[in-house]
């Protein structure tokens, strides 16, 4: 019996900053290929691209509707009865600012040995708010959706994750390309049952100081 004490051993006493996690668009698996030509697994028929003559290549979401899939392996530390946050970074070829677009992120847990694998179907408690072109391929980032926190059970080890382009202003119609997901967690770092007494704050930059 250790005669360390307890507080040594429990997230309670810490204010770590959030976990973060970044899916590169690679790592996506909404688009089959055959002879050259790349078609979408899923909804819509999103495909295989060069973002403009960059020599980075995203996949092209044009219409309404298009989906793209990806499972995740949960973290080991994070900290399922506090929210779990998701964004999308995108660009585009428009330069309106007045142009709108609304993506949606949806999940489905995996427990091993037990859940059968589907598409990933079931809505953010927060869904994602409309963003904004700020310009011409210019790397954005939307504004946080949320999964509540409490909401996963503790076998869950796995997300299955689709990201849909869901709608977009009717002037936009330039390119638009999905960059990555981004994922926020609040840590549970120590073997103590309890963690942090609230959830980890986002600061302002992700490598700032400023809250």
């Amino acid at each position: 019996m250790s005669n360390l004490p307890a507080r040594l051993f429990s997230d309670a006493v810490m204010e770590w900053r959030p976990g973060r996690v970044h899916i590169p668009i690679a790592n996506f698996t909404g688009i089959l290929g055959a002879a050259g030509v790349s078609v979408g697994a899923n909804t819509g028929a999103p495909v295989q691209q060069e973002i403009s003559t960059f020599g980075v290549v995203s996949i092209l979401m044009d219409t309404a509707g298009d989906v793209i899939d990806t499972n995740w392996s949960l973290p080991y530390d994070v900290d399922i009865k506090k929210d779990i946050r998701f964004r999308v970074h995108w660009t585009s070829g428009s330069a309106t600012t007045a142009d709108t677009i609304d993506w949606k992120v949806f999940y489905k847990a995996i427990v091993p040995d037990s859940t059968t694998i589907a598409a990933a179907s079931t809505a953010l408690d927060t869904v994602i708010a409309q963003d904004t072109v700020v310009g011409a391929y210019t790397w954005q980032a939307t504004a946080w959706g949320v999964l509540k926190g409490g909401t996963l059970a503790n076998t869950v080890e796995k997300l299955m994750l689709q990201v849909e382009l869901d709608a977009f202003a009717a002037g936009l119609t330039e390119n638009i390309f999905p960059l990555e997901l981004e994922i926020a967690y609040s840590p549970k770092r120590l073997r103590g049952p309890d963690g942090m007494k609230h959830g980890a704050k986002l600061p302002l930059t992700m490598l700032g100081n400023a809250y």
